[in-house]
């Protein structure tokens, strides 16, 4: 489960370590009876101390969302399940008045940490995307349309933070309700459309081979904006130095073959390195030198690493041609902006959000 949290936000840790974890159980991303994340193992993930994730867990808890309980450690349990087994018992005699108000006032403290949350979003949305305001609410609105109805798509990669990013693609262009799936999970996808890009035929192929035939099959290359975003590192007359980290060789040279592409050796000189441990090339590195990470190696960097401003997260775009054809094989209807404009007549290639 990947959390962004922000040591620079006004918000404590714990306050939202609580809060992305509530927001998934809301949304039932993480579902009652789930096991959370021990302490120790929570900590190392999401780059806090102890302290902060028992103090996370511990008012998850007093909302009657999650239980700690041996040796199952701490469980989520949902707001339907607390309502029916752990609701406080009315005690005889109590006044009614007071009641109503107690529960207006959970209310509205729950409403203003809806609120928070909220502006945290707009401002990453800002921060790492450039969205303002109202962007944001545009495209939540033509993202949102029609993807309940819409039969399930699972976009597969190898990292959880890329097969989301993947899915959002085919979301923005398409009205199907497209979800991540990586290849670092046990088991296999629900029933429903299967995509996955070229790079992983033989993995899909050797793990589902009575499903594998009808994985629909897509290239991706890197973002070509990357090589503006790294216009700040480069000096007059000289190359702009690169390094490049990933946890597997093969990997890294595959990916920085693809780079190539984007990324030409008369100005980027390419380094390519395995780490030894998630993000320790920012420790070495020139304070000049941009620090590439793969988007497996993003997902696993702690928060304060990838606000560090070397680091920059490569991007993998979904080709324009295979995204049309794919909805056009699976008669799937083109999602539409707010202006009644479809989506791929308006431009080349998927974007973010």
């Amino acid at each position: 489960m990947r959390l962004n949290l922000d040591p620079a936000s006004p918000l404590p840790l714990y306050h939202q370590l609580a809060e992305g974890i509530r927001y998934r159980i809301a949304t039932g991303a993480l579902e009652p009876g789930t096991a959370l994340p021990s302490l120790r193992d929570a900590a190392r993930r999401w780059g806090v101390n102890l302290h902060t994730v028992r103090h996370a867990y511990a008012s998850l808890a007093a909302e009657g969302l999650v239980r700690t309980q041996a040796p199952h450690g701490t469980v989520v349990v949902g707001r339907r399940a607390a309502g029916a087994e752990g609701a406080p018992k009315r005690i005889r005699g109590a006044h009614p008045d007071r009641s109503s108000h107690s529960r207006s006032r959970s209310a509205s403290q729950g409403a203003r940490e809806a609120d928070r949350f909220l502006l945290d979003m707009l401002r990453e949305a800002g921060t790492r995307y450039g969205l303002t305001p109202s962007e944001v609410r545009h495209r939540l609105a033509f993202l949102g349309a029609a993807v309940s109805a819409a039969p399930p798509v699972y976009v597969i990669e190898c990292s959880e933070t890329q097969a989301a990013d993947l899915a959002l693609q085919v979301s923005a262009d398409w009205q199907v309700s497209a979800q991540g799936w990586s290849l670092e999970r046990p088991g296999e996808p629900p029933t429903g459309v299967l995509v996955a890009t070229y790079f992983h035929y033989n993995d899909i192929r050797t793990r589902w081979p009575e499903r594998s035939a009808s994985v629909h099959f897509v290239a991706i290359h890197p973002d070509p904006a990357l090589a503006a975003r790294l216009q700040q590192f480069g000096r007059r007359g000289r190359r702009t130095r690169v390094v490049l980290c990933e946890r597997d060789a093969t990997m890294a040279g595959n990916i920085a073959a693809d780079l190539r592409s984007v990324l030409p050796s008369d100005r980027f000189e390419l380094v390519a390195t395995v780490e030894s441990s998630v993000g320790s090339a920012l420790t070495t590195a020139d304070p000049d030198t941009a620090v590439l990470f793969s988007p497996r190696e993003w997902g696993s960097l702690i928060p304060a690493q990838r606000a560090d401003p070397r680091a920059i997260e490569i991007r993998y775009l979904i080709d324009p041609k295979d995204l049309i054809t794919l909805g056009q094989e699976l008669d799937w209807e083109l999602r539409e902006l707010p202006s009644g404009e479809h989506v791929p007549a308006r431009r080349s290639r998927p974007a973010s959000i």
